[in-house]
């Protein structure tokens, strides 16, 4: 009976934690930062527009690229939110202002365009313009 508590309890737990997900702009970009620093690149994929579209091996060399990175400076020691900037013009849409510091104390500010489908917030990716 115990054991059957414990894993019913484990299982709300992870539901919880899976639900928070892409509920909020910041939510969204902490857990893609950490799905690449952890090698999920699947999951960092899920918190994009990018999704399914394209050439997923692509994409997952380019976070595989910037996961090495990470982990020469130390890995990533936090992930402090600058601004959440909504947009004027579109509720849907708003402009994120991250700052990584790295383990070895360097850090990088990140901006992040973000956009609001099927009530999930995700990071707005146009390779296009990169």
């Amino acid at each position: 009976m115990k054991r059957i508590f414990t894993i019913l309890s484990l299982a709300l737990c992870l539901a919880l934690i899976s639900c928070g997900v892409g509920r909020t702009p910041k939510s969204t970009t902490k857990s893609f930062f950490r799905a690449i620093e952890a090698g999920e690149y699947v999951e960092a994929l899920e918190l994009t527009t990018l999704g399914d579209e394209g050439d997923t091996e692509l994409y997952c060399a380019i976070m595989e690229k910037e996961r090495k990175s990470i982990t020469e400076k130390g890995g990533i020691a936090k992930v402090e939110i600058l601004s959440v900037n909504p947009s004027m013009e579109d509720e849907n849409r708003a402009t994120i202002t991250t700052l990584l510091t790295y383990g070895n104390g360097t850090t990088h500010e990140e901006v992040c365009e973000m956009v609001k489908i099927d009530n999930r917030w995700k990071i707005d990716v146009n390779l296009n313009t990169k």
